[in-house]
């Protein structure tokens, strides 16, 4: 099953490269701790008074600012690292890659934002309408949340080619999706079905410190499973790459 072996692959290139993904982090890792810096010194800052509105504004856009360049110095080293086997370093400069990168994200959320709000917009009319109760809009929810991870995956495989610097890559990487939605549907249920088991496993009763680093250390694994996904996608539907 073609879905199950680009899981695999993806699996196994983060597992065969834990190194290069620890090099890679460390600079997302310290821009994120900036932004935390950030927080708590504005929060110093404004203890015990009312802090102006603007303030409160400016402080929350730093922070999401450093946030989202954290992620995105992140994801646009580690596609460069799989596609173009660029080497890794701990401290690299942020340019044209990030920047396109950065670019075609906010393209595929503006491109998200609207069946998110058809969505939004059928659920509540459905509800109405059957008078239902939070067991289907449970289900409206879920199915709404599953087709537009489908359609963002399809849409995410140019991310990677933005990353690398590609023509158009949020047009080929549609194109190159379109026969295979249904490796696509497979492959997003794979991968919600894999982070629920391990949201479980993440239940287990553990002291506060072990359970922080747990959750820490799921997201960043999770984070950067999706990065290869999203690779390996390019890669083998783009490149024509083979998979392990």
């Amino acid at each position: 099953m073609l879905a199950f072996r680009l899981l695999r692959h993806s699996i196994l290139q983060l597992t065969g490269n834990l190194g290069a993904a620890l090099t890679l982090s460390v600079q997302p890792l310290l821009i994120a701790a900036l932004g935390i810096g950030i927080g708590l010194a504005a929060r110093q800052v404004f203890i015990g008074g009312d802090a102006p509105g603007i303030a409160v504004a400016a402080v929350t856009i730093a922070m999401a600012a450093t946030f989202v360049l954290a992620f995105v110095s992140l994801a646009a080293s580690w596609h460069r690292f799989i596609l173009l086997d660029e080497r890794p370093r701990v401290l690299r400069p942020i340019g044209r890659p990030e920047l396109r990168y950065a670019t075609a994200s906010v393209k595929l959320a503006l491109l998200l934002m609207l069946p998110g709000l058809m969505f939004v917009l059928l659920g509540q009319t459905l509800m109405i309408a059957l008078g239902g109760g939070i067991g289907l809009y449970f289900v409206i929810f879920m199915m709404s949340g599953f087709v537009l991870a489908v359609f963002g995956l399809r849409l995410g495989i140019g991310l990677a080619g933005a990353a690398t610097g590609a023509e158009r890559p949020m047009t080929t990487g549609w194109h190159a999706g379109g026969s295979h939605l249904g490796v696509l549907i497979v492959l997003v249920l794979f991968v919600q079905i894999l982070t629920m088991a391990v949201n479980l496993l993440l239940s287990l009763p553990l002291a506060g410190l072990a359970e922080l680093l747990a959750s820490l250390l799921f997201g960043w694994f999770n984070t950067l499973l999706w990065l290869s996904l999203i690779s390996t996608l390019w890669g083998h539907f783009v490149e024509g790459r083979d998979l392990r």
